[in-house]
């Protein structure tokens, strides 16, 4: 019984290095991913004030967990199109894990 349901639940990679081709895949295919983050981090819209040029104070509440599509990956981040349109870019280090249901990295 734990063999069966072991087996249902997916292939888990560990490291960057194996995750190359399963993140290309997922690139490609333009799958719908589950981020997990390390930190609780505050993910919305940063709007800019435009006489200092600073953003503002960012209101909304912190979320370890984010759906939304790889559309490019580098050696030192993560870019993701979320579901509204916007684009997040999430540094290597920031991130705890992320599956397509099937699949899951969890890098080192």
């Amino acid at each position: 019984m734990k063999r069966a349901k072991r087996k249902a639940q997916g292939k888990t990679v560990r490291g960057w290095r194996e995750a190359r081709t399963l993140l290309e895949r997922w690139r490609k295919d333009l799958k719908t991913l589950t981020v997990e983050l390390k930190q609780p981090r505050v993910i919305d819209l940063v709007p800019i004030d435009f006489v200092s040029g600073e953003p503002v104070e960012r209101d909304g509440k912190p979320t370890k967990r984010l759906r939304g599509q790889l559309i490019y990956f580098t050696n030192a981040d993560l870019t993701i199109r979320r579901p509204s349109g916007a684009i997040l870019v999430i540094d290597r280090y920031e991130v705890s894990s992320i599956s397509d249901g099937k699949m899951r990295f969890e890098p080192d």
